[in-house]
C-alpha cells in the first residue's frame, strides 16, 4: 500500500500540519523518473528494461518519503511506513506531491 491522496485531503489542518512540522527537517524525499523524462535536481531515471525479478521497468514518475528519526510519527504516516527501523521509506506519489505543496518542500532534504 501507499499513501492516499484522499485520506490526506480528508485530514484536518492540524493533521496536516502535525505531519509537516514531523516530515520538516526530518526526511528527504526522493524522485523516480523515466529516462526520457526530464531530469530535476536530487532525482534519479528509470532506465528501460526488465528487472531482475522479470518485469518490466515502471516508466512513471514517482515519489518516495525516507524518514530520519521515527519517532513520535503522526499516525497518517505510521499506517505506510515500511522498513521501519532501516530504511524507514513511504510511498505514495500523489499524497507525497500534495504534502510537498502543502509543506514548501522539494525533491532532496527537508
Amino acid at each position: 500500500m501507499a499513501l492516499n491522496l484522499n485520506d490526506w485531503n480528508n485530514l484536518t489542518i492540524i493533521e496536516k500540519n502535525d505531519v509537516v512540522n514531523f516530515l520538516r527537517n526530518n526526511c528527504q524525499i526522493h524522485r523516480e523518473h523515466p529516462a526520457s523524462s526530464q531530469s530535476t535536481p536530487n532525482s534519479y531515471p528509470i532506465t528501460n528494461g526488465i528487472t531482475t525479478g522479470g518485469y518490466a521497468m515502471k516508466f512513471g514518475e514517482e515519489y518516495r518519503i525516507y524518514i530520519t528519526n521515527i519517532s513520535g510519527i503522526p499516525p497518517f504516516l505510521d499506517a505506510e511506513l515500511k522498513e521501519r527501523g532501516t530504511k524507514n521509506r513511504i510511498g505514495g506519489s500523489e499524497a507525497i506531491k500534495a504534502i510537498m505543496i502543502f509543506g514548501n518542500f522539494t525533491v532532496g532534504k527537508n
